[in-house]
């Protein structure tokens, strides 16, 4: 038996419900038009049961995408957002029938009222498809262009967050469909996007796994600038804020001949300071992790120098790090000084001091062992 909430690939349909949904669906949009919607969805939903413990494949899609089209109708987003969830999470819900309540609920999110609505809508679509979103392999054209669609709603509402990872993804996501894939210049524009919301987010395991792979795709020779920048950023070497900006900023925000720039860093659109800021920040943290691998001690002073940074924002963007656990270090401020050694755990500290004796004991014993020899020899001759 599924557990709750598990969507399923139907079984053979055990009872065709056909019949009873004709007869059903009519009266609850009548009862629904007459300001009854409650009652129209408790009968609706009484007889989805019926519907999905049958296996029942259409007649379960008809009434999941008549529940969320009585709502959208009677204009009662509360209701839509929660039925869309609750059916969602019943036991063994039919896949093939939550897609189709989601493609429905898809065509929505334009007609809301107001941004508020659009964005709960939004989310409450992302929750339930959270991953999940592998059902659209197997979608006509026009659904295909639905997942563009939703990607690009998704990308809009994380871009108001201001979750770069999550960007990424999405713009990852519309990069890898045969549709983009098979233009040239849709590519080109999706993979710019990977690149630069992959650079901006905050380092941790997975940006640092994902920038890894990102970085081994051969489309980005399509893409030169953009991969010397990738590069920057997966390379162990000290990046000059200022020869950055001389070799990539024209191109980040004005374009070239090789293609138009993003929105991304368009000052004159909103966020487009703040991720250029963000983007300088992102540069001054992957110096701190280079310098955290060469050092074991630096003066504050020369860590400012080659962060271009002043001793007080050098010590603001280490204390940040160090809190985030990216970095391990301390700082003597009376002397100026930042250590990068690395503590111990005490266990390791105890094999390390175990070891050492061991090859100490080693050596003493050779030692002993070539001047017991020394001495054989010395005495045959």
């Amino acid at each position: 038996m599924a557990a709750t909430g598990e969507i399923t690939t139907p079984q053979k349909m055990e009872v065709d419900y056909s019949s009873t949904v004709d007869e059903k669906v009519p009266k609850c949009e009548k009862l629904a038009k007459q300001g009854k919607l409650n009652e129209a969805l408790d009968v609706l939903l009484a007889l989805e049961k019926q519907t999905r413990t049958a296996s029942d494949t259409h007649s379960t899609s008809r009434i999941l995408v008549t529940i969320v089209k009585l709502c959208f109708e009677t204009k009662n987003w509360d209701a839509l957002n929660e039925n869309i969830v609750l059916l969602t999470k019943k036991r063994s819900q039919i896949k093939q029938s939550v897609t189709k309540m989601i493609q429905e609920a898809c065509t929505y999110v334009d007609k809301t009222p107001n941004l508020d609505t659009k964005l709960k809508l939004i989310d409450t679509l992302r929750t339930v498809t959270a991953g999940k979103v592998e059902t659209f392999g197997s979608m006509e054209k026009k659904e295909k262009e639905l997942k563009l669609k939703y990607y690009q709603l998704m990308i809009e509402l994380d871009e108001h967050e201001g979750s770069y990872l999550a960007i990424c993804k999405h713009y990852r996501a519309v990069y890898d469909t045969p549709e983009i894939k098979e233009n040239k210049d849709k590519m080109r524009e999706a993979l710019r996007y990977v690149v630069l919301y992959m650079i901006l987010a905050p380092y941790d395991n997975e940006q640092s796994d994902l920038i890894h792979r990102i970085k081994e795709d051969r489309n980005l020779e399509e893409i030169p600038k953009y991969r010397e920048l990738l590069k920057c950023f997966t390379t162990t070497e000290i990046i000059h804020w200022k020869q950055l900006c001389n070799t990539y900023e024209s191109e980040l925000k004005f374009g070239s001949t090789n293609g138009p720039a993003t929105h991304v860093f368009n000052t004159k659109l909103e966020g487009g300071a703040k991720r250029w800021t963000d983007l300088k920040n992102r540069v001054v943290e992957h110096n701190i992790r280079v310098m955290a691998k060469y050092y074991t001690r630096v003066h504050t002073k020369r860590m400012a120098e080659l962060l271009d940074l002043t001793e007080s924002e050098t010590e603001e963007f280490l204390s940040s790090l160090v809190t985030n656990k990216t970095v391990q270090a301390k700082m003597d401020r009376l002397e100026g000084i930042i250590n990068f050694t690395q503590q111990k755990d005490p266990n390791d500290i105890l094999n390390d001091w175990s070891y050492n004796i061991n090859t100490l004991m080693q050596l003493v014993n050779k030692t002993n062992h070539l001047i017991t020899k020394e001495e054989m020899v010395h005495k045959l001759h």
